[in-house]
Formats: structure tokens, sequence, C-alpha cells
């Protein structure tokens, strides 16, 4: 048995939790452990990985560090405590040794670190304001490399005024190192620009890297480089040009070509696999397959490909040109499950770590070797033997159009009765998201907490979801609210017409763009008795004004420049007096992504037309929460509000 400072147990035998049936609850949900970033060694015997609670302590997030075999032939044991947010494990070329950030010296700044791997004391390699962030090994090198401002960087002193000039306050990030075993970090490049994400060529002598003008999301908006430069940061050419933020980067073997997930205009919400030819400049692409890839790495050669194929999840090994697909399976059990992607997948030898979730189980650390199948590493959350969880059904339906639809149904574990049910509708963020076959327990995925409250719960995939390719995420585009709401009324109509949901007892919720559609709906339609919108768009011009992401909104709804009628007449705070569902709004204080005068507009709304409602602001939390008193409240608010008015 292995434990953590800070998290109690993270290994243990089942055989020691009561097996009694026992229903899953909120304050279940905000205690759980979730695993990210595994990191293989070398030689691929080892992964380390870090362990975070679901809901933190406090105001400052806080994880450790844990190592376990490939094999699973030890439990894991932590590298780090969890006092601090250790993060970013990296091990080096011979794998002695791990650096990682970690934010002990100042909470919320992360600096670098290594320590052997081991254990033992680690050596602090920075203290540049504004701490570093995506340390990687240089080839062949004892050096690390991170990002840090340029500010930092430079030496500039911070200006003492509180007085905050706008175009004044990005602090870009450029690539530096510092020598393992300590020393004055060293600037690398691009001459200007904000590095989002890089990677060192398998030699050491190049870097590729996603550059935009400046740290601010809008500006990557077609306007997001892949800019290749040479060890000591000359040579730099800019290659090629995307949409977005920076993606995952993967050399190959020949260190000539490159591979990246992204978009580019006019297709944004069409992700591809782009091969790149840092020589000469030649970029292609694979085709969709009407799927969406999230990961592609190469595996000499040819490529190892992550995608979200409908509401689950597929590995395939392919050709560069994209004629040969090969599907590879790590287990019937695994394959069953849901394989998270990004950095929560490593390849490295002829090993692969990975985090897997199901419907009844959250995610856990599992590893595979040659063609084996995959051996779990993990039980992090085993307090949830002898929980019983709800069923989880796949769902198919078509919309007006004709259109395939599809969605999942939770039915509520201890169902007694085989008469219609409470039903609430939970829709997902993005819009270009899915809900798929993992563990929907969560602060705001709360589909098992929900069930477990004797509703059933119905979540949805409309148009303009992810996992069925570029033509179904753009369906929706220019018409939120229009289609992609009817594709979910239509679903709702079907189990409705299938006798297990009561018309008379129907909820809806949702957060971000689930917000959106929440609180558009309380304005389309009376059938909802209740509702709950969290972090909810509810007049997109005045969003669009203040977001963090005011083109790809304006993508989706139109300019507010050219068209404002466009996006205002999809914003619900137009259509406030058709609403007379009591409805809960919920909202993080420091919400950049969707600002909390969103929730409060739809508040007074609300409010003046005498429409039951509550607005909640959380303090600290942003369009993620992470502290678990606030995810706590939050869950516990929205079941007594379902549970008033349904």
């Amino acid at each position: 048995m292995c434990s953590s400072a800070g998290f109690g147990v993270f290994w243990l035998d089942v055989e020691q939790v009561s097996m009694t049936k026992r229903l899953f609850t909120p304050d279940m949900a905000v205690d759980l452990l979730a695993p990210s970033e595994p990191r293989l060694s070398p030689d691929g015997s080892h992964v380390a990985f870090c362990i975070a609670p679901i809901g933190h302590p406090g105001p400052e997030r806080v994880s450790t560090i844990a190592v376990v075999p490939s094999d699973g032939s030890a439990p894991p044991r932590a590298l780090t405590g969890a006092e601090h947010n250790n993060v970013c494990p990296r091990w080096s070329p011979d794998g002695s040794q791990i650096a990682f950030l970690s934010d002990r010296p100042k909470r919320g700044e992360g600096q670098l670190w290594v320590v052997a791997a081991g254990g033992g004391e680690p050596l602090r390699l920075t203290s540049l304001e504004g701490g570093v962030t995506t340390p990687e090994w240089r080839p062949g090198e004892h050096t690390l490399s991170f990002t840090a401002t340029r500010h930092a960087l430079s030496g500039a002193a911070t200006p003492s005024s509180d007085v905050k000039v706008a175009s004044e306050q990005w602090r870009p990030r450029a690539l530096a190192s510092v020598p393992a075993l300590g020393g004055a970090p060293r600037l690398i490049g691009p001459a200007e620009g904000h590095v989002w994400t890089y990677a060192w060529s398998p030699d050491g002598t190049r870097v590729a890297a996603f550059v935009s003008p400046t740290e601010d999301l809008a500006a990557g908006w077609d306007n997001l480089h892949l800019v290749v430069f040479d060890a000591d940061g000359g040579n730099e050419r800019r290659i090629a040009r995307f949409n977005g933020l920076g993606a995952d980067i993967a050399w190959a073997d020949d260190g000539r070509r490159v591979a990246c997930v992204a978009s580019q205009l006019p297709d944004v919400g069409e992700s591809r696999i782009f091969i790149i030819d840092v020589d000469s400049g030649e970029v292609s692409h694979l085709p969709d397959r009407e799927m969406t890839p999230t990961l592609a790495r190469f595996v000499g050669d040819d490529l190892l490909v992550h995608a979200v194929d409908g509401q689950r999840t597929r590995i395939d090994r392919v050709d560069p040109a994209g004629a040969e697909w090969e599907r590879l399976s790590l287990g019937d059990d695994v394959d069953a499950g849901w394989i998270d992607s990004g950095l929560n997948l490593d390849l490295r030898a002829d090993a692969i770590a990975f985090l897997r979730a199901a419907p009844q189980s959250p995610y856990d650390l599992y590893a595979a070797r040659g063609a084996g199948a995959a051996v779990r590493l993990t039980d992090l959350n085993p307090q949830l033997a002898g929980i019983a969880f709800a069923e989880m059904r796949p769902l198919e339906w078509r919309g007006s159009d004709g259109l395939r639809l599809e969605g999942w149904l939770l039915l509520p574990p201890e169902r007694e009765a085989n008469g219609p049910l409470p039903l609430i509708v939970e829709v997902h963020g993005g819009p270009t998201w899915q809900w798929g076959n993992w563990f929907h327990g969560s602060w705001h995925d709360m589909g098992q907490v929900l069930a477990a409250a004797g509703y059933a719960v119905f979540l949805p995939n409309p148009r303009g979801s992810t996992g069925r390719g570029g033509a179904f995420v753009d369906a929706n585009r220019l018409d939120f609210g229009g289609q992609d709401y009817q594709d979910i009324l239509l679903g709702l109509d079907m189990l409705i017409a299938d006798g297990i949901a009561d018309p008379q007892r129907l909820g809806i919720c949702g957060w971000s763009f689930g917000g959106f559609m929440t609180a558009w709906a309380i304005t389309q339609t009376t059938r909802f008795k209740a509702a709950v919108a969290g972090a909810a768009p509810t007049n997109w011009v005045s969003k669009i004004g203040t977001t963090d992401i005011g083109p790809f909104n304006e993508w989706n709804l139109g300019r507010v420049w050219d068209e404002p009628d466009k996006p205002w007449e999809r914003s619900p705070v137009r259509y406030l007096r058709n609403v007379t569902t009591p409805t809960l709004i919920v909202h993080g204080e420091a919400d950049k992504r969707v600002p909390v005068t969103q929730g409060l507009e739809l508040y007074l709304g609300l409010k003046s037309g005498g429409v039951p409602t509550e607005f909640v602001v959380y303090p600290r939390q942003a369009h993620s929460f992470h502290e678990r008193a606030f995810e706590l409240d939050l869950l516990q608010r929205t079941l007594a509000w379902f549970q008033k008015w349904m």
C-alpha cells in the first residue's frame, strides 16, 4: 500500500473497502483523485505521472508526482509531496533524473526543479518572475528548456504603478534553457512572439514551435505560425500558418518532418492531422474520416493516431499518406472505455502509457508494452467500491433533416419502477466537444450525481459536436440555438415517447455552451420545469466584446462590427419576456472565457420579469472551478434547485 501526504491512500486492496451498495454523492464527486501527464522513462520501464484532487482544498492547486513500473509489478511511489502544485514530470534522456515544475517557493508560480528518479532532495533551477512552463530535456544534452516571459528573461523591472494600460499587460513567453546542474537561464528564441508549444528535433539541433504575437488567445486566430529555429535561436523560419492555439508537435525520426493536429481557415471546425516537411515547407493533411483526431505521433515510418469516433475513442496506426488505417487493440476491456489524449498519452520505446475511464469508473493510469494488453497501474479511488452507479446507454435518433444523431442516457441506479422518470437534459460545452463513455461524476459533468438523486439524465451530442468529422462540427455554424437546439428536443421527444421521461417533470442544465443552450431553451419553450445555467453566454454581443475568444465566437455567430444583429438574434436575453422557468444561474467570478456579467444580465432580466431565479457567484473561480468548497456548493445547489421545482 502506498500513500501520498495530503491525498491519503491512492492504492488499496478492494477487499478493505465495504461492498455495501451506496449511492454516489456530491461529496464523493469532489473528493475524487485524478491522474494526469503520464510520462514513460526512456526504456519504457516506468511511468511518472501527476495525482491531484478534483476539488482542491484551498485557493491554490495541489498535486503530487508519483512513479510506477509500467508492468504493474509494484504500486506507485510518491516522488514529491502534495502540499504544493508539482506538475509536468519529464525524464532525463538517461532516465536517472526527473524534471518538474513546483510552486513551493511562491504559490501559483511554478519554477523548474530536478530530482533523482529514485527520490531525494530536488534542485531548484529557476527563480524567474511569473514562473516557467513547458519543461523539456534537450536530446543528447544535460540541459533543460522551458518557456518564460520575455520580460522576466530580460531582467526588466515590473512597473510599480497600479494603473493598467491594456497594450502593456501582455507578457509573451519565449523559449529558454538552463543546465541541469544549475546556472543562469539563456534565451533561445524565437525573435518575437509567444511560444504555446514546442518540440526538440530527435538530434537536439532544432526546435519546432507554435508561435502567435502574444499570449492573447484572440491573437492566434488565423495567426498561429509553425516556426523552426536552431538550438541557438538562429536560422529562424516560419513554415506554416494555422488557426487557434498551439497543438502538440511530434517530430519524425528522420528529423525532417513534424506532425500535429490543428485547423486552418476556412475549415476551423475540421481538426486535421497535418504533416509538414520543415525543410521544404510542404504541408499535407490526412482526411478526417468523419472522426475527430486529437493526437498524432510518429512511430517509425507510420503515425499513431488517437481520435474520437462518434462517442468513443480509438487508436490507429496510419501510414503518412492516410491510405491505410489499422485499429490497435489494448485489450477488450480497455478498448471498451474512453482513452484520454493530448498530454495524457505518451509513447516511448515499445511502450504506451495513457489514462482510461469508463461509465462507472473514473480515470486511472494504464500502460502496455509491445503487442500485449494494457495493464492497469493505479486504483486512485478505491472508496468507490460498492457504489451503485447509473447505467449508461447509447442513444440514436434523427434530426428534422434526417441527420443521424447520438447521445447517452443515464438511468438511476436504484430505479424501482418502469414508469416515466423525471429527466434532466445536460448539454455539453464547446460546442466543439462531446459526451463520451467516460465517468460523468465531476463538479459540472454531473450525470452520475443527478442519476443518484433519482433522475434520468439525457446527454445529447447535437450537430456541432466533435467525433463526427469537420462537416458535423460546422453544421451549427451561424445557427447556435437553431437546428442544434431542435436536435436536443427531438432526442428528448424520443425518450418521452419511449416511456422513459415524464413530460411533466423535465429539467435542463449545462456549462459554458451548455449554459447558453440552457438559457436559450428557457426563452424558446416552457416545457422545462427547472433550469441551471452555468457559465452561460446570454448576450453574444457583449460576450464577444469582453471574452478572450472573441474571434472564435464571431466565426460562429457573425462579426459584431459588420452584422451586430446576427449575434443579437441568438442571444437569450433578447427573449426574456418568454421565460417562466425557474432558473438558477451559477458563475465563476474570475471567468475570462464567459465573463460573470453574462450571468448578471440574465439574472437581472429574469428578476425584473418576476421569474423565480437566483444568481450565485464563486470567488476566484475561472471558467473551470478548482476549489473543493465551491464545487461542492455548486453540486448541492443544483440538486436542491431541481428538487424544489421538479
